[in-house]
């Protein structure tokens, strides 16, 4: 019997060990967790993590990218001016406009009657007439020109020969009256073209055709491209502009691009026509349009 209550004390004297233990342990865990303030207030609780990785940082998001159909394009006469928006040969339908007073208001001359599915390019090739190369039925492209101000629209098949565009049913591939010529993406977009100068946008860079390849031409982050006097104009993203940047690319320094300006009102996230006029660059984002001072000239 004395030996039975030797070894009850024991093991009543071993529970009451581990007992304290576990309370010591308890203690300490939530003075780690809840440390004391050294000016009265309360401090955050720590997280902690067990033999895992801290998180990744949740990355920055990316700029959505401007889809083919929602594709701009500005063209300025010294008496009208010209707009479209794209389209597309399986979406929705492009639209094409004319202004008398500057860009203050539109009207809508689509050339709807002859099953116009989507727009290529835009120019104006005198004070108040307009070509534009299109997507037609089954997307096949034709030459249109108007010579009434928008009001009629003619298919010109030797025009269409003689223009440089994106093929609208393959967006990686170029038509240049010499031939065909892959893009340096599979979705280019905006082509524009003059005299012996072709760009044209891709993958958020700008590109020139040299005659053998294509160039790219800074800066990056591009909405679109436009030709002046001989130079690519490229409007695109800054960090420094809280709008659309402008800046003037020459065909022989392809790296090296001097900014114009920045139109501030404009919505850097929008798809983006530009054209020149003058000592001016106008830029139509959103439902605004803007215009710039070629200061870098």
């Amino acid at each position: 019997m004395q030996r039975l209550g030797a070894a009850r004390w024991v093991a009543i004297a071993g529970i009451a060990v581990l007992v304290a233990a576990v309370a010591v342990l308890v203690w300490a865990a939530l003075q780690h967790a809840n440390p004391e303030s050294t000016n009265g207030e309360a401090q955050p609780v720590p997280t902690f993590t067990l033999g895992a990785e801290a998180p990744a940082p949740t990355p920055t998001p990316t700029e959505a990218p401007v889809s083919l159909e929602q594709t701009r394009f500005l063209a300025i006469g010294s008496e009208v001016w010209w707009r479209a928006t794209a389209g597309s040969c399986t979406g929705p339908a492009p639209v094409v406009e004319r202004s008398y007073d500057e860009g203050e208001t539109w009207t809508d001359v689509t050339p709807a009657y002859l099953g116009i599915a989507q727009v290529q390019t835009l120019e104006a090739f005198s004070a108040r007439d307009a070509e534009l190369v299109a997507a037609m039925a089954g997307c096949e492209p034709q030459a249109l020109r108007t010579y009434t101000r928008g009001e009629f629209w003619d298919s010109y098949p030797d025009v269409l020969a003689a223009s440089r565009y994106i093929d609208p049913r393959d967006a990686g591939s170029v038509h240049l009256p010499s031939g065909p010529v892959p893009a340096p993406c599979p979705e280019a977009f905006g082509l524009h073209a003059f005299g012996d100068i072709v760009a044209l946008v891709c993958d958020g860079r700008a590109w020139s055709w040299s005659g053998d390849e294509w160039v790219a031409l800074a800066p990056e982050r591009v909405l679109a491209v436009a030709i002046d006097d001989g130079d690519v104009l490229v409007a695109h993203r800054a960090d420094d502009c809280n709008g659309v940047a402008v800046s003037r690319v020459a065909a022989a320094t392809p790296d090296s691009a001097s900014i114009i300006g920045c139109a501030e009102s404009t919505d850097p996230a929008s798809p983006a026509a530009i054209a020149a006029i003058g000592d001016d660059v106008i830029v139509w984002s959103g439902e605004s349009l803007s215009s710039i001072a070629t200061t870098g000239r």
